[in-house]
């Protein structure tokens, strides 16, 4: 028998149009460069990248093969157009009155369910463009689900949608984005030990390519 192919939803419609039109932008407005390691998976796998703008959810997102889901603020849902924009692009809702279990909720849910996700872990936004502490979620996040961490790093994303900006500027200086290695702990470790090994690696992992990029526009060695 002939095996029954899923039709794509609309809302797999939407994404793929929408992202398909970000790209574009991302390529001509800012020229942007990506750089992989290697092919990105199509299943679930945690994404965690530093944070200079509020367009690194879909600098870091779009260039996956499959949809990323990423947090937003759970109030944004009010807005029936933000709401179902979020929708579109896997947006998983944070309760502020208690951000760290559902984001934990959310995260590992939708990876048990096949899913990547992307993550931040300085948290918040970078006001120098030097990355920032950062924070145990994404080790933890990777660990409960069973899947790799895949390092990301964007670069320059805070000249194109600078803090005092309310919306991105449509051309801007050239940008690029790195994908690493998958990364997961040793099996044998203990649970926190597996925690504090990959977040060892992904630090340094992000400030060899803060080291490697830095501020001068000069030709840069691939991702490794």
């Amino acid at each position: 028998m002939t095996p029954i192919r899923n039709q794509p939803s609309l809302a797999d419609l939407a994404h793929l149009f929408t992202t398909s039109l970000l790209k574009l932008w991302m390529v001509w407005g800012y020229r942007t460069t990506v750089r992989r390691s290697g092919p990105l998976p199509h299943g679930p796998v945690l994404y965690a990248c530093n944070h200079r703008s509020f367009l690194d959810p879909m600098q870091a997102g779009m260039w996956s093969p499959v949809p990323v889901c990423y947090f937003a603020r759970a109030s944004l849902w009010k807005n029936p157009v933000i709401g179902t924009t979020l929708d579109i692009f896997s947006g998983i809702p944070v309760d502020r009155d208690n951000p760290g279990a559902s984001s934990m909720k959310g995260a590992i849910e939708r990876l048990r369910a096949g899913k990547p996700v992307l993550v931040f872990p300085e948290g918040t936004r970078t006001r120098d463009g030097r990355l920032g502490r950062f924070k145990e979620g994404p080790a933890l996040f990777a660990r409960r689900a069973g899947v790799d961490v895949i390092p990301v790093y964007v670069w320059r994303t805070e000249r194109c949608w600078p803090r005092e900006r309310a919306l991105p500027r449509l051309f801007g200086p050239r940008l690029e984005i790195r994908y690493g290695r998958p990364m997961r702990a040793p099996a044998h470790l203990p649970p926190r030990e597996r925690d504090a090994w990959i977040m060892r690696r992904l630090e340094a992992w992000m400030r060899l390519q803060e080291r490697r990029l830095g501020p001068a526009d000069r030709m840069r060695p691939a991702a490794g």
